[in-house]
């Protein structure tokens, strides 16, 4: 039964999770690309929460292209910014192939003239792709959007992105260096709790610091916030 029936079948059944699974593998190993990548969209416009873009990387250098293609003939920012996101995040897991650095030299650009966006969803999720495939030369991107953005979550992300990137190549030292001063104005001046959390979490990981538990950000535990804004940015400052 070819991929397409197989969807249907599916469809009908309402996704049972063995064979959806089943289904995302070998969607991955098909040469199917374009049917991948419109399953995807429909996935999302449907919210039916799939993850169908799961094995999407399986394609390799040939479905990144298709990717390029797409974007070098989408007019619409919203899908533009969807494709970018499942881009970085199939970069991500091909950090090992020789293509890697050239393709994001090529996706880097696209995402720098993104977060440009007046829509804060979208602009939150380009932050966040920074964080999975940017090199030294975006930390700039980041602290200014740390400072400067209106909305407290691309404040909140653009920590945990500067944090993500000393897991992706980035040095620790060179990221410490850069952003030690703009960490501590923002998490000293930041007046959104749970964004300063995320940014407190963020520099204690650089850093090497335990100021707050995870559990005490997502709880959005006020008095431990405080506490811990009171130590980081006491260390921060130095």
């Amino acid at each position: 039964m070819d991929l397409q029936k197989r969807y249907e079948e599916l469809k009908k059944q309402n996704f049972p999770d063995g064979e959806r699974i089943k289904f995302i593998a070998d969607l991955g190993a098909s040469e199917e690309i374009e049917y991948h990548y419109q399953l995807i969209c429909t996935d999302r416009d449907e919210g039916t929460n799939l993850n169908l873009s799961g094995s999407f990387y399986k394609h390799d250098k040939e479905g990144l292209e298709y990717l390029f293609e797409v974007l070098d003939n989408e007019k619409d920012e919203s899908i533009k910014v969807f494709t970018v996101y499942l881009m970085a995040e199939i970069l991500s897991k091909l950090r090992h192939r020789d293509f890697y650095v050239e393709f994001c030299n090529k996706l880097i650009p696209v995402m720098n003239a993104l977060i440009e966006t007046k829509d804060d969803l979208l602009r939150q999720k380009i932050i966040i792709t920074l964080g999975w495939i940017g090199f030294s030369d975006e930390i700039d991107i980041l602290t200014k959007q740390i400072l400067e953005n209106k909305d407290s979550l691309c404040r909140a992300w653009a920590a945990s992105s500067l944090m993500q990137m000393s897991f992706h190549g980035v040095k620790k030292e060179f990221l410490c260096e850069k952003s030690k001063f703009c960490l501590a104005l923002a998490i000293a001046d930041e007046d959104d709790l749970y964004a300063c959390g995320i940014m407190i979490e963020s520099a204690q990981i650089l850093f090497g610091k335990k100021w707050i538990s995870s559990s005490a950000v997502e709880d959005v535990d006020a008095e431990k916030i405080e506490k811990a804004r009171k130590s980081a940015v006491r260390f921060l400052n130095k």
